[in-house]
């Protein structure tokens, strides 16, 4: 089978490189051996095309800066569609990069959407809000097949045009995190795409301010855009947190390892979520998980088995978890143990085997 697999994520970009840059990675490097497969992202800083374990990857578009970026990737995509001479298209919807895959294409065309923004692209950005807002809409008028990592948005797509074929398949999480040997250091854990809004760092940030432990910090891991960056490093001045909280920008995957395996729980409170792989691999690692009650995380990890999940946008449930975690070394302890069994039922092969039977029941009608 030949295949195009489109996204603007990257493993390797350091603007955008989360969760869904690394399952399409997985997936495809578990296909690779039969398949031939081009994955298509945009481009960024001393990027390049390469070949990883057995996938193309092309970079399109420019390095200009990030908002280029995206736009000219946006802009390219169709041609690359349209030119394309293989078996299937996958779409990984971006909805800020949009790329409305089965208007530019008769081969079958396999969307995978990981989450509904609706209303919180207007919160995200009051006036470009509106573009992706609108992409969103757009993408779920013209898909016919869809693959969703949350049972809620497979619920949700389905309510709102049943007769789209809709398959849903969550997100794995790699061995080497269960030969992770668990330690406590006194740190809280934030790690993933720095994207303020999403993953409610400032909510984050504001609860941790007002919790009762002061020997305890707060390291936060990941990369995103530059004002997102920025912005973090504002509000960690602007709480008086310089000494308490440590921004360690991107890291690479041993030190992420080493955060994990040491760190005293890992903290997520996501407005919104497509799953929360981060959340499964600390899980894994045999940590817990303080989280939102949202669609999507609230499937990757257990309320009050592997994890803490709290309302969203709560700052006062998110301090008040916060310090039970932090004192009640045997709440958190029992919440890592059941986590890493949890995280057993999520194997990146088997989630492979399962997508690829999905691209072949849609080639065969």
């Amino acid at each position: 089978m030949k295949i195009l697999d489109i996204i603007y994520d990257d493993i390797r970009n350091p603007w955008c490189g989360g969760g869904g840059a690394l399952r399409v990675y997985k997936v495809n490097a578990g296909l690779a051996r039969q398949h031939d497969i081009t994955v298509l992202t945009g481009n960024f800083p001393s990027a390049k095309d390469e070949v990883i374990d057995g996938v193309r990857y092309r970079r399109i578009g420019t390095s200009a800066s990030y908002v280029l970026s995206r736009i000219s990737f946006s802009l390219l995509v169709p041609f690359h569609i349209a030119r394309f001479k293989g078996d299937i298209v996958i779409n990984e919807c971006s909805f800020f990069a949009p790329a409305l895959a089965d208007l530019y294409t008769r081969r079958p065309v396999v969307n995978v959407i990981h989450h509904l923004m609706d209303r919180h692209a207007f919160k995200i950005s009051p006036v470009i809000g509106f573009f992706p807002f609108l992409s969103e809409r757009a993408v779920l008028k013209t898909a016919k097949n869809v693959i969703t990592s949350a049972k809620s948005i497979r619920d949700e797509i389905e309510k709102r045009d049943a007769d789209k074929r809709v398959k849903n398949i969550p997100n794995g999480v790699s061995g080497e995190f269960f030969a992770l040997r668990p330690e406590e250091k006194p740190f809280i854990l934030s790690l993933g795409r720095i994207d303020i809004y999403m993953k409610g760092l400032d909510l984050l940030l504001e609860a941790f301010s007002r919790i009762r432990s002061p020997s305890v910090s707060l390291k936060i891991a990941g990369a995103g855009k530059p004002a997102d960056m920025s912005r973090l490093t504002d509000l960690i001045k602007r709480l008086n947190l310089e000494k308490r909280v440590e921004y360690l920008g991107r890291v690479e995957e041993q030190e992420k390892l080493e955060l994990l395996r040491t760190c005293l729980f890992l903290a997520m409170p996501s407005r919104f979520e497509g799953w929360g792989i981060t959340a499964v691999e600390a899980n894994a690692a045999g940590k817990a998980v303080l989280g939102t009650q949202i669609r999507g995380l609230s499937e990757a990890v257990e309320n009050n088995q592997t994890a803490l999940l709290i309302e969203p946008e709560r700052i006062d449930q998110l301090a008040s978890a916060m310090d039970s975690l932090v004192e009640g070394e045997d709440l958190r302890r029992r919440l890592g143990r059941q986590g890493r069994e949890w995280a057993r039922k999520f194997s990146w092969e088997s989630i492979a085997e399962e997508q690829l039977a999905f691209y072949q029941t849609v080639l065969q009608t």
